[in-house]
């Protein structure tokens, strides 16, 4: 079951919020029981398997932990051993069932063999739930005062607002949430802050990012057709539909967790307004970051051991990184990538510091020049390395770059701009082309869009944003009571948001998942 779907809209979603209200009024424990049997249901809705691997691994971890600090608390030698068998049995679940067949086929093609594939499912959210539960069982050996119930537990790992694709929650983020009197009842500026937020992810996903998927995956499909214009509006339009598509779910796991007076962490800080590559890491899928940093980057020794170990840190960090979101070389290489430029931006940072207290003009203008024109080099990298990111592989990566460099900018491949201009809003644009811009140059609208999308990342406010505004706007006048000038502005804001509500949900027209549902 997908977010952006009819059955989860006008179905789950009522029900979920509804009982989960009308039995806290009766039992508190009703209603995490109410809850959690929600989430177990949008969990096992596509595949009940999902639940039969994600049972036992909530009950195991959750035994874990209760050995960490309950049978083992005093005994710190023992408390660290189960806190390391239970990662390894963690890491090894999600290797098996994400990485076999990557394995067998890479030591098939090494050693020129014939090992049958696996082909094993792949559980919903095993990368997102894997990392929460190690997560959990590092913290409570880290601090022998944590504790919570199975229950608490439980909804922990499979709240299912975020259960697919995160954020990717702490434990000291969710479970005291659960124990707060005050969060167990209905709260209306909660419940308009929730439908805010998963209105602006849902319209991100069903108006821009699947748009934009048509044109991309066309272009994909049929690549030895594509341009040179095409493959600058491939490489432009996967840019922008990862950020749209991952985004919006981010927006409605967030919008949710509102719903249902819960704080989820956010994910995104208008990654593309990034001037450094480390920078863009602060900004784009801020909880992954998190987790890295935590849990692998501090325990390999962070930058306490010299500049060279921590340029080995900081690269070991980016290729597992890239390794986790796929079972596929150029996956490893689009995080090699990162952590290489990684690098050379932290040395650009060092030089920058030497640089302050000298007194050669020369290094001081080169460090200034390097500082303005880093943020275009920054988005122009981050462009090239998603390529890897989307291709089926490497070498279809290189050839969609290389297209760039093969002339063919007088239009685009018919096939591409031909599936764009399909859709229903893309088709209103194109009769507004009055000056036959599309006939002259073929495709030259999908560029206008990809160039003003681009804008709208980069100048415009972020959803956090805007959903902070809106509050602001509800509280003041609430607290206020105030009528007038604000009164008209939120019934204008209103009145914006249930149309772009039902926009979005006319325009679902089938199911689509997400990029990140496969990882």
């Amino acid at each position: 079951m997908v977010f952006n779907s009819y059955v989860f809209i006008f179905l789950m979603l009522p029900i979920s919020v509804a009982g989960y209200y009308l039995i806290n009024r009766i039992s508190n424990m009703g209603g995490k029981w109410f809850l959690l049997a929600c989430s177990l249901f949008f969990v096992g809705y596509v595949n009940v398997m999902y639940l039969a691997i994600l049972m036992p691994s909530i009950l195991i971890n959750y035994l874990f932990g209760f050995l960490i600090n309950g049978v083992f608390k005093d005994n710190n030698i023992r408390r660290k051993g189960v806190t390391v068998l239970g990662v390894v049995l963690n890491l090894v679940t999600l290797g098996v069932f994400k990485y076999s067949d990557f394995f067998i086929a890479n030591v098939n093609q090494i050693l020129k063999k014939d090992f049958t594939l696996c082909r094993l499912i792949l559980p919903l959210g095993i990368s997102f739930y894997t990392f929460q539960q190690i997560s959990f069982l590092v913290d409570y050996y880290r601090d022998n005062t944590l504790s919570c119930t199975l229950l608490e537990y439980c909804l922990y790992i499979s709240f299912y607002p975020q259960f697919v694709q995160g954020p990717i929650v702490l434990q000291s983020e969710f479970i005291p949430q659960l124990r707060e009197e005050i969060r167990r009842h209905w709260d209306s500026r909660y419940a308009s802050k929730g439908l805010y937020r998963f209105t602006l992810g849902l319209a991100k996903k069903v108006l821009i990012a699947d748009t934009i998927a048509k044109a991309v995956d066309g272009g994909y499909d049929r690549l030895s057709e594509v341009t040179a214009l095409g493959a600058v509006a491939l490489i432009l339009g996967y840019t922008l539909q990862i950020y749209f598509d991952f985004s919006a779910y981010s927006d409605m796991a967030i919008g949710l967790g509102y719903l249902f007076h819960i704080d989820l962490p956010e994910n995104f800080n208008s990654p593309y307004k990034a001037r450094t590559i480390d920078e863009f890491w602060d900004r784009w899928h801020i909880t992954l970051t998190r987790f890295f940093t935590r849990y692998l980057y501090f325990p390999l020794g962070g930058s306490r051991k010299g500049r060279v170990r921590t340029y080995i840190n900081i690269l070991i960090v980016f290729i597992l990184s890239g390794l986790w979101h796929g079972a596929e070389w150029s996956f490893v290489l689009w995080g090699a990538m990162h952590g290489v430029a990684m690098l050379i931006s932290r040395l650009i940072r060092d030089i920058s510091g030497s640089g302050k207290n000298s007194d050669d003009d020369s290094i001081k203008n080169r460090i200034a020049f390097v500082s303005i024109i880093q943020p275009c080099i920054t988005f122009i990298f981050v462009n090239v390395a998603w390529v890897f990111f989307r291709a089926d592989n490497t070498s279809q990566a290189i050839d969609v770059i290389s297209k760039v460099f093969k002339g063919g900018w007088n239009g685009m491949t018919e096939y591409i701009h031909e599936l764009f201009g399909k859709v229903v809003e893309i088709a209103w644009l194109l009769r507004l082309d009055v000056l036959n811009l599309n006939d002259k140059v073929p495709g030259i609208i999908l560029i206008f869009v990809l160039i003003a999308l681009m804008f709208i990342c980069m100048l415009t406010h972020n959803s956090k944003e805007l959903t902070d505004r809106w509050a602001d706007r509800i509280n003041m006048m609430t607290d206020t009571n105030e009528v007038g000038g604000r009164s008209l502005t939120l019934l204008v804001s209103s009145a914006t948001m249930a149309v772009l509500l039902t926009w979005s949900i006319v325009s679902l027209g089938g199911v689509t998942s997400y990029i990140y549902w496969n990882f």
